[in-house]
């Protein structure tokens, strides 16, 4: 009688990446990620050195990452349409403005 997950709520998927990155839930393994693939709110998104990442969010936003980072998204909810609620946790490595519109 093993303890029961609560669901994971997919809050975005991977739209572009180069080299290795991986996903992990608490009590999950590792999981490597391809293009496409979903991202949970529970998950801690990880590059390794000279990768690249690019999240679409549920809310069309993106969320890019270099190599040797790691991304957790603690809790992501949408109240309305119109209003979203969320909750980054940046675990660690180099984070850069966009430079879009510049």
């Amino acid at each position: 009688m093993g303890q029961q997950k609560t669901e994971a709520i997919q809050i975005g998927a991977v739209l572009s990446k180069r080299g290795k990155v991986t996903a992990m839930r608490s009590g999950d393994e590792m999981r490597i990620l391809k293009r496409g693939d979903a991202i949970y709110s529970d998950d801690t998104v990880s590059t390794v050195r000279g990768a690249t990442l690019q999240l679409r969010m549920k809310d069309r936003n993106i969320v890019m990452l270099r190599g040797g980072s790691s991304f957790r998204v603690n809790q992501y909810q949408m109240e309305t349409p119109s209003a979203e609620v969320k909750r980054y946790d940046y675990a660690g490595g180099e984070l850069r403005p966009s430079r879009k519109g510049l």
